[in-house]
């Protein structure tokens, strides 16, 4: 670990800063620092990658820590946006930026996450068969048995800026008075 990313991290728990670690030597330093993260901006073949000091305690497929998001632009019709939340906690959808984000503990698992949401969004399967299929393949990743989702994205990932984002519909008029909110809360 370089000295300086040593310096950023040095009072972290020791699996994010090796977290910190191994995603540096992959992708080399990182393009923002913050006390309680790192990112790493067009870390291809993600838009974004984020390894976090804190990390959120998750239950499937079995007990594990998420601390490293990975990032894509990826569009999530509206319909679909559940289901993904049912297939895995740890996906988190941006849809009016056209974000998708898996969190977990191993990269090699959120290429796993990424792979079977995208298959998901495509119809290809539904909610029990990617939980079973993600189930299976972690186990077998875990085991040392190569797996096919979890080497790298199983799909050519979308330009970035490619109309992935949902700006949505207003329900609003198209006038909608402003407040002067600096006067809000002042007493006459």
């Amino acid at each position: 670990m370089t000295d300086s990313l040593e310096r950023m991290v040095g009072d972290w728990p020791v699996e994010a800063a090796e977290a910190a670690r191994l995603t540096a030597e992959r992708y080399g330093p990182p393009d923002e620092t913050m006390p309680s993260r790192l990112v790493w901006n067009h870390a291809l073949p993600w838009k974004r990658v984020v390894v976090n000091r804190d990390a959120s305690e998750h239950r499937f497929p079995m007990p594990h820590v998420d601390r490293m998001e990975n990032w894509i632009d990826l569009e999530v019709p509206r319909e679909s946006a559940a289901d993904l939340a049912a297939f895995n906690g740890s996906i988190r959808v941006e849809r009016t930026r056209g974000e998708m984000a898996v969190t977990c503990d191993v990269e090699a698992i959120n290429f796993l996450a990424v792979n079977l949401a995208h298959d998901l969004v495509k119809g290809r399967i539904n909610v029990d068969e990617a939980r079973r299929e993600y189930t299976e393949m972690a186990a077998g990743h875990l085991m040392g048995r190569p797996q096919p989702y979890t080497s790298g994205l199983a799909f050519a990932p979308v330009d970035a800026g490619a109309g992935t984002a949902d700006e949505d519909e207003p329900v609003a008029p198209h006038h909608v008075p402003t407040v002067d909110t600096r006067r809000m809360g002042r007493r006459k």
